[in-house]
């Protein structure tokens, strides 16, 4: 048998890799998820329109396509003094995560690189830790290339887009309820890299009702405890399904991704357990990798009322 081709290979899924674009700002690299990047167009100051009474990261707005984008200037949200560098390579990354399209201004782009998860290496507390606005670094080539967390970038620029989730949707939510298994019954594990989020979600299912939530940052550390909770189910001869009811994961973690997890609970450990995918990154080609992984549900984020109901239907048993 041949060896696959690189385009083979990229269209495989759950092989706990991703692809990161490297750009720089000034002389530093920085890197984010290529999933994440629409399209690259170039810079023209007489293509920006400025916005008056806008977040000072913010330089301006261009029309692409018929369609107003936001410029965010990474160098002055980052506090990092601009360096001197050719204006010609100057561009801007259209991205689209969460629903939002947003443009970042580097100072150039260098390649693309492709590389395990299991190699981001996250940023200890003295280096910002869960505060920081990387998600982790990478080395590549002798070269440390720091992934920037774009998400938390774009919540810092704009607090509407965090997750919320009001007293008015936990009314409806119980009002729709008619069940006879109750929440505080179902057993979870969320997995989610990044504090804030996390911290999040566990307030909003704690709220709700459900309590039995065991949290972790990374794929790998909610995987050994899952194939723990398996081994002690076996040990004692007890039923599967008491394991675990629902695996609510995002995509991108360090040591292993969101995709890679739900293919080794639904189809290496075979469990009867829900596993919803809840990331930014859902779009149609998404979709369909959390299919082929076996994933029952796919949302993005910050839909937290629709979280929470999609587990309502996943995990309590009707009438």
């Amino acid at each position: 048998m041949s060896a696959p081709t690189r385009q083979e290979i990229l269209l495989e899924t759950g092989t706990n890799e991703v692809e990161i674009i490297e750009f720089r700002l000034g002389l530093q690299s920085f890197g984010i998820n290529v999933a994440k990047v629409r399209e690259i167009i170039p810079y023209k100051d007489e293509d920006l329109t400025e916005i008056p009474d806008c977040h000072a990261s913010v330089m301006g707005m261009v029309t692409l396509r018929s369609r107003n984008i936001p410029i965010v200037s990474l160098n002055r949200h980052l506090s990092r003094t601009p360096a001197a560098v050719d204006p010609n390579r100057r561009v801007v990354l259209i991205c689209e995560f969460n629903e939002l399209v947003t443009g970042f201004l580097v100072d150039g782009v260098n390649q693309i690189h492709r590389a395990s998860w299991d190699s981001l290496k996250p940023m200890t507390a003295m280096m910002g830790g869960d505060n920081s606005r990387l998600t982790g670094s990478i080395n590549i080539d002798d070269r440390e290339i720091l992934v920037l967390d774009v998400e938390r970038i774009v919540t810092e620029i704009d607090p509407s887009t965090r997750m919320t989730y009001s007293d008015e949707d936990l009314a409806v939510e119980n009002a729709s309820l008619n069940t006879v298994t109750t929440r505080e019954q179902v057993k979870l594990i969320l997995a989610e890299d990044s504090l804030v989020i996390r911290a999040s979600i566990e307030q909003i299912l704690k709220k709700v009702g459900y309590q039995n939530v065991a949290s972790f940052d990374n794929g790998k550390a909610a995987y050994d405890e899952i194939v723990r909770r398996k081994e002690a189910a076996v040990k004692k001869k007890g039923p599967l399904s008491d394991i675990l009811t629902c695996l609510v994961t995002d995509i991108e973690m360090p040591q292993m991704d969101g995709l890679t997890l739900t293919k080794k609970v639904k189809k290496e450990l075979a469990l009867p357990v829900k596993v919803i995918i809840f990331s930014s990154l859902i779009n149609e080609q998404m979709a369909i990798k959390c299919r082929e992984v076996g994933a029952d549900a796919y949302i993005t984020k910050p839909k937290a009322k629709t979280l929470v109901a999609l587990i309502d239907r996943f995990t309590l048993e009707a009438e």
